[in-house]
């Protein structure tokens, strides 16, 4: 996981120097559910540039989104220098500390959120409070891990079975001392990161529980193509209006994406005057070195993983593919 979080980083810092190398993610959906994702980006200090694409089999619920089938994404990976195929990677990549466990392109946003966590949360904090108990929130926990000292840990989910396996699971490989809870308030209070990483289509706590000095980082994206198409009638959001009313640093991967999306958790907040377009900082600009994002130990932050972005995947790709070349793995093809 450390080294997927530096991978990432590298990915987003370079891009922040050159807005050339990213493209907002792009999707398509047919009647059937299935959706078809494209991710491209170019990171020239990894020598690489390319794409990731996956397909998930959607099904939009009231108040979440479920996938009845997951299915092993592509990454293309091209020389950054002169354009030669590299290599293709076939299914999901996975940190050494979880192998199996698979989520919808896991590693690269847990990443992906790990790397503005570490811009925008308190250099001292210690504990968080985690919304999710399955895929996305064990990758996020170890992606938190590398980013700050962690000493304690609470879990909320809607199904008590399933925050209790979470504490069994990864108290003994995190060495963290993990409290399922049973109120998204009580994950809220005291807490300097709190995390939402669910599948819910709806707010998972009231922003007015927030206090001074906390973080908050949420993952959910877009489904305006669902919505658009006719397949559910409103469209996804994690967090409400009053945690990004309360909210003195707005954070986000892509202004962009946010917009082409028209992502409810950001584009409609905007729309309503909730806040403003200038004062989202893109983490790129930040390790750019172009925005300071906190500047004082009791702002509230907040931070939106809006989607995943080509410049995280192609840096996570080339990171593979070195380590498989010095292993004399994967296999040649002869094109």
């Amino acid at each position: 996981m450390a080294e997927a979080v530096e991978a990432v980083r590298l990915g987003f810092r370079e891009w922040g120097e050159n807005p050339q190398l990213n493209a907002p993610r792009r999707r398509i959906h047919i009647p059937s559910g299935v959706r078809v994702s494209v991710h491209q980006g170019g990171v020239p200090a990894a020598k690489a540039t390319g794409l990731m694409t996956h397909c998930e089999w959607v099904k939009p619920m009231a108040a979440e989104q479920v996938y009845p089938r997951l299915n092993p994404p592509v990454i293309v990976l091209y020389d950054s220098a002169e354009g030669e195929l590299k290599g293709v990677i076939i299914g999901e990549i996975t940190c050494a500390e979880l192998p199996d466990n698979i989520a919808v392109t896991g590693l690269r946003t847990a990443a992906t959120s790990a790397v503005g966590t570490d811009l925008l949360a308190r250099p001292d904090a210690s504990s968080i409070g985690i919304f999710g108990a399955a895929g996305q929130a064990k990758n996020h926990l170890l992606a938190m891990m590398q980013v700050r000292k962690l000493k304690n840990v609470k879990v909320y989910s809607r199904n008590p079975e399933n925050r209790r396996k979470f504490a069994e699971e990864m108290g003994p490989l995190t060495n963290l001392n993990i409290t399922p809870v049973s109120s998204p308030e009580t994950a809220v209070r005291g807490a300097d990161i709190i995390l939402t990483a669910t599948n819910s289509s709806v707010p998972v706590f009231d922003g007015n529980w927030l206090e001074p000095g906390q973080h908050v980082t949420t993952i959910v994206g877009s489904n305006v193509g669902l919505v658009k198409g006719g397949f559910t009638a409103a469209k996804r959001r994690e967090v409400d209006d009053a945690t990004l009313a309360r909210s003195h640093v707005h954070g986000i991967v892509s202004i962009q994406q946010a917009i082409q999306d028209e992502q409810a958790d950001i584009f409609d907040p905007v729309n309503r005057g909730v806040i403003k377009w200038e004062q989202l900082i893109e983490i790129g600009a930040i390790l750019a070195g172009d925005n300071d994002g906190r500047t004082k130990a009791e702002q509230i932050t907040f931070y939106k993983n809006n989607a995943g972005q080509g410049v995280a995947d192609v840096a996570l790709g080339a990171l593979v593919l070195e380590k498989v070349r010095k292993k004399a793995g994967g296999q040649w093809l002869d094109v």
